[in-house]
């Protein structure tokens, strides 16, 4: 008998309801934030589902491997608990795409920025390494080994590392489209949507922040959202109201007053990048509600990244003595 794109999920969803359970809630995270010390915030970290990763690190300072140790945990468990289906590839390309950057960067400035990378994607960090350096790996996604090769010549042309970004993060978004779209995965589609349309919004005030010109916007653009690419071009070199009004009649009304609003106040872009994290976030939560399909595994997945970052947040806050009610600012909406 044939099973249903939902019912197949059954299962694993009924599961994630229990894991939900464990996510650290606002309580945990609160005294994570007022911890006097980044030790006694590990410490608070220690009593929670991190425990066993938290033992093995020396000190505070070895956060990251305790959060790329949560997240590679989390993955593997969903892999198990889904061995047909490609959810967690959703998340790893990102991962695939952030060390072919930083290992492209470092063999055109010459140094070693191994400390970046993170074993967290499809493709092995030690693997990915002869992707980078131009050579062909067996195993290794042939659209991959393209975007490797496309950004190395863009460089070579230019010499601007910002094109290997551009190159990549398109690679990006067309191979987490193709995931969705062949799998059905329409709940999290709707999200790369989102995620292109704000990510293109972040590319735009930032080049008009810097004075560029629609030649330099339009390479950094990213297509494949609802919003035409046209009228991201069309405002660069508008008044900041008027970018705002451009706006207003799009989903992303409030969030473009907002972060513009604070951005003209105080010179940062930070509130902005905050609210659309929270905005995707908004829309992650409508999983929540949902009691059989992908949409609830994926709700997971989105819940512990974003509780992951929430975490380093405050462990490099508290690493480098800033006010609490600084990073408190710059947490972002959690699932829970």
């Amino acid at each position: 008998m044939a099973v249903s794109q939902d019912s197949k999920f059954a299962y694993a969803v009924g599961r994630i309801r229990v894991l939900e359970m464990k996510l650290l809630d606002q309580a945990k995270m609160q005294r994570m934030l007022e911890a006097k010390t980044p030790e006694e915030a590990f410490h608070v970290l220690a009593e929670t589902e991190y425990a066993d990763l938290v033992a093995m690190a020396k000190d505070p300072h070895q956060f990251e491997l305790v959060t790329t140790g949560e997240i590679r945990r989390v993955y593997e468990l969903i892999r198990k608990m889904l061995p047909k289906e490609p959810l967690t590839d959703l998340f790893c390309v990102k991962y695939d795409m952030h060390n072919l950057k930083v290992l492209l960067k470092a063999e055109y400035q010459a140094k070693n920025f191994d400390h970046l990378l993170m074993d967290v994607g499809l493709v092995p960090v030690e693997l990915m390494k002869y992707v980078a350096r131009g050579e062909t790996v067996p195993g290794v996604p042939e659209r991959y080994l393209k975007a490797a090769a496309d950004a190395r010549l863009a460089f070579a042309a230019s010499q601007d590392p910002k094109v290997i970004d551009t190159i990549l993060d398109r690679e990006l978004y067309s191979s987490l489209t193709g995931i969705a779209q062949k799998n059905h995965y329409d709940f999290y589609a709707k999200i790369i949507i989102d995620q292109i349309d704000l990510s293109n919004l972040r590319s735009m005030i930032r080049a008009k922040r810097m004075g560029r010109d629609k030649e330099f916007l339009n390479e950094s653009l990213l297509p494949g959202g609802v919003i035409p690419m046209s009228q991201y071009l069309d405002l660069l070199d508008a008044e900041w109201d008027q970018i705002i009004t451009g706006f207003a009649h799009t989903a992303h009304a409030a969030l473009v007053r907002e972060g513009i609003v604070d951005f003209l106040a105080v010179g940062q872009l930070t509130l902005l990048e905050k609210l659309i994290d929270d905005k995707i976030m908004q829309q992650v939560k409508q999983a929540k509600v949902l009691s059989l399909g992908p949409e609830p595994v994926i709700g997971y997945l989105m819940a512990k990244e974003t509780e992951v970052r929430n975490i380093r947040i405050i462990m490099v806050g508290k690493l480098n003595d800033v006010a609490t009610a600084v990073i408190r600012e710059r947490l972002r909406d959690s699932y829970v």
